[in-house]
């Protein structure tokens, strides 16, 4: 049996890619196979759950150089971790046509934390070894540390005066561990972990607010 025209509903012949009679075009549909596996359904580039992974970790990574500098050299601020987030949801953007939601930005966001958390790292552990043993500062360094230190042991000493009589031997063995090599290494780690944690947490929020926003804007001009 001849199919028929969608439009005018004469016969057509099969394979015309247009009615005889009333010129419309003709959808052909092929059939499948027998036993043939469906296609895989197509996700369209700019879905909102469809991420490029390879892009968002490159832009991550050229925003997180300038980010991760900037805080080790002007200390850890909220400011540039968080315009961080927003320039690397805009390049991403840029660089992909997608779309995105304020969870992509979280996600895209974490990203440049974290890699701006090894730059910042990095740059303060390599300036460290320059100023230790290139400039001879170590004992500016270990008195440094040593006033951290004593400022944890005050803290301790006033926070809980009673445990700290109770147990003398135990707090004067904390106390040195403090103001030891061992202390100092710990110290820094402590810092880094906590200043990590921090600009992870801002990136990703800049980045989720970024997101949001840019979405708005995206549907504000469509609609318009």
């Amino acid at each position: 049996m001849d199919p028929v025209c969608q439009r005018c509903g004469n016969a057509v012949r099969e394979g015309d890619g247009f009615c005889a009679h009333c010129g419309a075009p003709q959808l052909l549909v092929e059939a499948p196979e027998p036993g043939s596996q469906p296609p895989p359904p197509v996700r369209l580039r700019g879905d909102i759950h469809d991420v490029d992974w390879q892009v968002a970790i490159t832009s991550a990574v050229i925003v997180a150089l300038p980010v991760g500098l900037l805080s080790a050299l002007a200390g850890m601020s909220s400011l540039f971790v968080i315009g961080g987030g927003f320039a690397t949801i805009a390049l991403y953007r840029r660089r992909t046509m997608g779309a995105t939601d304020g969870r992509i930005g979280w996600r895209i966001g974490t990203i440049l934390g974290a890699a701006s958390a090894v730059v910042a790292s990095g740059f303060d552990a390599a300036r460290m070894l320059v100023d230790r043993y290139l400039l001879h500062h170590g004992a500016l360094i270990d008195a440094e540390f040593a006033t951290v230190a004593q400022q944890l042991a005050d803290q301790l000493l006033k926070s809980n005066p009673e445990a700290v009589q109770q147990a003398p031997q135990l707090f004067h063995k904390w106390a040195n561990f403090w103001l030891s090599a061992d202390g100092h290494a710990a110290i820094r780690l402590l810092t880094a972990a906590v200043v990590s944690l921090g600009m992870v947490l801002f990136a990703g929020a800049g980045g989720a607010i970024a997101g949001r926003l840019l979405a708005m804007r995206t549907r504000v001009q469509r609609s318009l």
